[in-house]
Formats: C-alpha cells, sequence, structure tokens
C-alpha cells in the first residue's frame, strides 16, 4: 500500500480583491491584505498567471504588510502641512487624483488594502498576480481574487496625483511614484514623493508669464514654510520639495538601506553603487512636467527665470543642482552650504557615509538618470562618488562648465556645516575659475549667515550675460582664515551690470552681438578694481586663442576712454580684462561701459564653427591627387578624434590615423587606391560631427 502524504502550508492565506488599471505610464495596483501577513509579492506575465504556471511569471517586486501606507505623508501632517487649510493630514499613499475644481484632501488607500504602483518599460497586455507570505510561506495559489489582467500598456511619462488643493485654491500637493525597478525602493522604504507648489494671490485671474523658484531646505528636507499660496516675497511659482536626506542628490541604485529610517540617520556605510542622482532626477523629472505637460504651470512658467534656493543641507543641494544643470537654471542662492561631502571629515560623515560609502571607497561609482541627464552620463558617469561631490574641485577640474550665477554665504563660526572644512576652499575656487558671484563669510555667526543676495540677483535671466569680477580690491583676501574675525568677508556684492530688465548708471540694456559686446559696470561702493570677465555670452563669440580690443569707456561716450587693451581668449574662449577699473555709480548715474570687439571680426561661418565647440575641417589641396591633408581645429581634441572617409553614397571608405593635440588634430588621406570622384570626409569629436566633401581627381 502507497501512502501519499499532501504537504500544505500551515499558513495559507490569499490577497483578495485584487484590482489592477493604467494611468500615464504607470499601473496602480492594489489588494485586500490578509490577517497576519509578511510581506506580498507581486507577478507580471503576458498571459494569465495561474497557480500552474506562475513559477515562470516575473518576480516584480516584494511589498511589506501596510504597503500604502505613507510615514512620511503621515509626518508632514502634523508638521508642516499642519498649517494647511483645509487640513492635509494623510497616512496612506492616494491613487485617484482631487477633482478639478475641488479643495481639500483626495480620498486616500484604505486601511488594510495593500499598494504598488509599478511603471511601464513595455507596451503590450500584461497580467498580474498578488501573493502573500504568511508564517514564513508564500501561498503560490492563484485564483479570481488575487490576480488580475489583461492591463494595456504604453510607454509615457508619470503624472503625479494631486492629493491636496487649498481653500483658495492657490496651493497643491502631489504625490509623485518613481520607478520602483531603477529607483531603490528600500531608501527609507518611499517611491512615492511629496511636493508642494504655491502661487501668487493674482494668479487665476492673471495671465503672463513669472518666475520659478525651486526651494530646496536644509536638513531633513521636511517642506517647512509651506502654506495656502506662494509665501514669503515669492513673485511665481513656488515649489518645495520632500527630501529623505539623502541631501538633495541621489543614493545607491543596489545598495540594501535599513528601511526602517524616516530620514537618513546613520547605520552601516553603504558597499556598494553606483550611486545614482535620483533626488535630483525626481525633481527635475517634476519640473519637467510643470513645463511641457501640465497646462495650469506651463503656459505660466518664464523658462529664463528658473531659479534654485536652499540654506545648509539645501545650500549644497542648491549648489548641485547649479553644476549638474547649468544650462537650465538662471542663478542660485546658497546659505551655509557644505562643498566637500565625503572627502574630509565633519560633523555630518556619519550621515552620508550610509547613502554614499566610505570617502576612501574607489569601487562606488555615480550615474545619473531623469530629465536632462545625457550631458551628465557621458561626462562624469564612472567616477568615484566621493570625487564627485567635492564640490570644490569640481569647480577646478571643470572649468568649462558655465555655471549661473550664484549668491553664496558661510558663518565664520559654524560647528554644523563646520567652517573652514566647508565652505572655504569653496570662495577661493569660485574666484580662481572666474564664475560670476557673489557672498559673504559672516565671521561671528553660527549656522547661518547673510550677504548672499542684493536687488540684482532677483533680476538675473538665463538669457542675458552677466559679468564675473574676481581678486576684486575691495573684496575679502583670499585664502579665508580658518578662524574668522566677527567681522563680514564680502566679495562683489558692491558691483552690478546692466541688463535689459536692471539699470546701471541709467542705462538699462546690453549689447551682445556676433562681434560687439557692451554692458555698463558700476560699484555701489566708491571706485574699484577687479579682473572682468563676461560670462553667459548669448551670441558675441569668442575663439579660444584669438585676440579681442577690450575698453573701459564713459556710459555715455565710448570715445572716452579709460582704460584699452588687447586681450588673447583662454583656452576656454574667456576674455578676462585684468584691473579693469569700475567707477562709482548707482542705477541712474555714474559707472562706465566694458566695450569688446574681436580683432578679427567673425564670419557667419567662423560662428557656426565655433558654435561646434570652435571646431571645424580644413583640407588642403582640395581638389587633390592623390594626397591630401585633413585638419580639425578647436579646443579639447586631445585622442577623442575620429577621421572617416565614405563614398558619396554613404559606403565606408577607409579610417584615418589620426594625430591630435589639445588643439588640433590632423591625418594624411593617401587615395592612390581609389577612383577619381568625390568623397566625404566625417569627424566625430567629442560633442559634435563635422563633414567636408572632397574631390579626387586623377
Amino acid at each position: 500500500m502507497v501512502i501519499l502524504t499532501i504537504q500544505a502550508p500551515l499558513f495559507s492565506a490569499q490577497p483578495a480583491n485584487c484590482a489592477a488599471f493604467f494611468r500615464s505610464g504607470q499601473v496602480f495596483i492594489t489588494w485586500d491584505e490578509v490577517a497576519n501577513g509578511e510581506k506580498y509579492i507581486v507577478y507580471s506575465n503576458t498571459a494569465p498567471i495561474t497557480t500552474e504556471n506562475i513559477a515562470s511569471a516575473v518576480k516584480r517586486i516584494e511589498r511589506a504588510q501596510g504597503s500604502a501606507g505613507n510615514k512620511m505623508l503621515e509626518y508632514l501632517g502634523g508638521a508642516a502641512f499642519s498649517t494647511l487649510t483645509p487640513p492635509c493630514t494623510f497616512t496612506r499613499n492616494v491613487i485617484t487624483p482631487l477633482a478639478d475644481g475641488q479643495s481639500g484632501m483626495a480620498d486616500e488607500v484604505d486601511s488594510g488594502v495593500g499598494m504598488i504602483v509599478l511603471t511601464s518599460h513595455q507596451a503590450g497586455s500584461y497580467y498580474y498576480a498578488v501573493t502573500a507570505v504568511t508564517g514564513g510561506v508564500e501561498d503560490k495559489s492563484c485564483s479570481a481574487g488575487n490576480s488580475v489582467g489583461p492591463v494595456e500598456e504604453v510607454v509615457e511619462e508619470p503624472v503625479p496625483v494631486l492629493i491636496w488643493r487649498s481653500s483658495i485654491m492657490l496651493a497643491r500637493a502631489y504625490l509623485q511614484y518613481t520607478d520602483v525597478d531603477s529607483f531603490n525602493p528600500t531608501m527609507c522604504n518611499t517611491y512615492a514623493f511629496t511636493y508642494w507648489i504655491g502661487v501668487t494671490p493674482d494668479y487665476n485671474t492673471t495671465s503672463g508669464t513669472l518666475p520659478l523658484e525651486l526651494h530646496v531646505d536644509g536638513s531633513p528636507g521636511n517642506m517647512p514654510a509651506v502654506g495656502n499660496d506662494c509665501r514669503y516675497f515669492c513673485e511665481g511659482i513656488h515649489l518645495k520639495v520632500q527630501d529623505n536626506r539623502t541631501w538633495w542628490y541621489g543614493y545607491s541604485q543596489t545598495f540594501p538601506y535599513d528601511t526602517s529610517y524616516l530620514y537618513f540617520a546613520g547605520g552601516p556605510a553603504a558597499t556598494s553603487g553606483p550611486v545614482i542622482n535620483f533626488t535630483q532626477a525626481r525633481i527635475m523629472n517634476m519640473l519637467k512636467w510643470m513645463i511641457l505637460r501640465e497646462p495650469y504651470y506651463s503656459s505660466r512658467i518664464d523658462t529664463n527665470r528658473i531659479h534654485v534656493l536652499g540654506g545648509s543641507m539645501g545650500g549644497g543641494g542648491t549648489l548641485m543642482f547649479l553644476q549638474n544643470y547649468p544650462d537650465f537654471f538662471a542663478y542660485g542662492r546658497a546659505d551655509v552650504p557644505p562643498t566637500n561631502f565625503l572627502e574630509i571629515a565633519w560633523q555630518y560623515t556619519g550621515w552620508l557615509t550610509p547613502i554614499w560609502g566610505l570617502g576612501n571607497n574607489d569601487n562606488i561609482k555615480v550615474g545619473f538618470t531623469g530629465w536632462r541627464s545625457e550631458k551628465l552620463n557621458e561626462k562624469y558617469a564612472g567616477m568615484t562618488v566621493h570625487k564627485w561631490l567635492n564640490l570644490e574641485t569640481f569647480l577646478v577640474d571643470n572649468k568649462d562648465v558655465e555655471m549661473p550665477f550664484l549668491g553664496i554665504c558661510s558663518g565664520g563660526q559654524d560647528n554644523s556645516v563646520n567652517w573652514p572644512q566647508q565652505g572655504k576652499n569653496y570662495y577661493t575656487n569660485l574666484n580662481a575659475t572666474k564664475r560670476g558671484f557673489l557672498g559673504n563669510i559672516s565671521g561671528g555667526y553660527g549656522h547661518n549667515c547673510e550677504g548672499n543676495s542684493n536687488d540684482q540677483l532677483l533680476t538675473i535671466r538665463k538669457n542675458h550675460s552677466f559679468m564675473a569680477f574676481s581678486n576684486a580690491h575691495q573684496n575679502a583676501p583670499l585664502p579665508l582664515p580658518d578662524d574668522p574675525l566677527s567681522i563680514n568677508y564680502p566679495f562683489n556684492a558692491h558691483f552690478r551690470w546692466s541688463t535689459p530688465v536692471y539699470r546701471v548708471g541709467g542705462y538699462q540694456d546690453q549689447i551682445d552681438s556676433t562681434n560687439r559686446y557692451e554692458i555698463v559696470l558700476a560699484s555701489l561702493s566708491g571706485d574699484d578694481t577687479a579682473d572682468a570677465t563676461p560670462r553667459k555670452l548669448q551670441n558675441f563669440v569668442t575663439i579660444p586663442g584669438a585676440e579681442y580690443i577690450v575698453k573701459n569707456t564713459a556710459v555715455g561716450n565710448t570715445n572716452t576712454i579709460y582704460q584699452i587693451d588687447t586681450i588673447t581668449a583662454d583656452s576656454l574662449g574667456l576674455v578676462t580684462f585684468p584691473g579693469f577699473s569700475i567707477k562709482s555709480g548707482t542705477t541712474s548715474s555714474g559707472g562706465c561701459r566694458f566695450v569688446m570687439v574681436p580683432v578679427e571680426p567673425v564670419t557667419a561661418t567662423g560662428k557656426f564653427a565655433n558654435q561646434l565647440g570652435g571646431r571645424c575641417i580644413e583640407v588642403s589641396p582640395n581638389p587633390f591627387n592623390p594626397h591630401t591633408r585633413i585638419t580639425v581645429q578647436g579646443a579639447g581634441l586631445d585622442d577623442r578624434c575620429d577621421i572617416r572617409i565614405y563614398g558619396i553614397t554613404g559606403h565606408f571608405v577607409d579610417k584615418l590615423a589620426v594625430r591630435a593635440s589639445q588643439r588640433s588634430a590632423s591625418a594624411v588621406w593617401d587615395a592612390t587606391a581609389f577612383p577619381s570622384g568625390i568623397y566625404i570626409v566625417k569627424v566625430a569629436t567629442s560633442g559634435s560631427i563635422l563633414t567636408k566633401q572632397l574631390i579626387l581627381l586623377k
């Protein structure tokens, strides 16, 4: 006699009422949780999932009991959101957005319901199943209660969920679900992040574009000072963001973090990477939605007037946003920012190593994702995380990055973001690399400061040039002291320059054309001298190694010349007039005019070549028989130049050996073996592709 023993799980339970629907690039899945559930496993497949085939389905993710809970939303309800009207006191995630025209809170997911939001990566019809683990055993049985499908999916950009609107209809809160397949959801057990957006009181009754302010707060990043409309001298649209003390950058894609934390606050050092800019990426994705997709904001945002500001942790975040997205922001303002996160010991090293690893770990690299990350990946992916997060050396190692204007200040007695470990070298390097900035070290202050703004900073536009001042006589001497006195150590805050929206010396404009540049400068504290470098030029063409005539003249008469010199542009194309005499002036009088013209005017062809990084192809002789030299001129070529020959129909003919230097690359093509005809030379360099026609005559 054969006795068959069937072993069943001691604890068997199956989720019920499983439901799924697709919206804006994401699938929202819910289920009724089971009693004593430990975790839930979500499966997907292209065919219905059954008990018999679940083993071949794709295991997408595991979720703990209570997976619809959102501890950050719950925390904000008793903190930053406690003053909002109507109340904004969520404890759980929201799936269905608030209806148009409705104020108050959207409905949160019911207690006892589990959930997950999955981002669609491939279009098609998909089926899902959710199993439960109880008593350490997974019940893999499937029925209509815990399986669902098909769900028709397409790949598109997700849309945040509107979860709250103020009673006066001038502020909103959103929940953004990130991609759990790439954003590491063990980071504080969080993949749903909160945003608050406020607008001006007349926003709904007026038209026209407005500035957008991104505010990144200090530690821990819990969005203080939000309200029912745009607050605290806000001129337009104000975006505040939740962070989990990732220092507004990101975290490891692979390291299993302690999910119990609300904020990062300790634990073992991360040992695996890469560290991805997940925090920056989700914020940039939110900005993309606001600027390009959401009509309520997109028609009102002036993309030349987007700026970022923050203090302490948010100050460091401000600096990182400016260096990582230099062509996006108009300016930034940073209070007491950390400037070297991992390569020096300081107050919060113990909070940083659990996120990013030890400061001497060369095995953890950086990577980038999100909107406008292509250039970041091309240039920086694969750097060690500790080097990448040294913002001081970034300035020196990346002089070619045209950063936005910066207002910055530090406290000379700061024992939180410790001076001089944090900040001292940053001021030195800003000055040395001719960046546009103003700032101050408040020598007697602790973890606060003043002097990182003036009336002009708030008017800066991305599409206007500005003047960078370095080595100004009235500036504090560099390097700054390790133990400052109880005085101010100012930088450049007394200087002003004219723009189409800001008047200096009675002149409100700039001339920024291909072959002429003029801007009016003034010092509000008497005559001063500084090295003057025009930055963010919009149309004026500078070519490395070319010569420019620069004059310092009276504002109203360029024939009244105070100084004149012929200056050679450096390897980056920067033209700096050393010791430029900046006359005393105000918005209405005084000042002086900076006038710059090229010794050899730039033609339309030359301007186009400069837009390709100053690179152009020269072929001599052309027509030729049978040899010709192909030369590529331009900055930063080195060994990153590839020269190939193609026939007129596009077929590959030859690849040439290249001899390259920093400023040029050349190769000789021996066409002895090829017939007469028209050929195309294609030159691929870092960041550009150039082509030119060749004629071989035999």
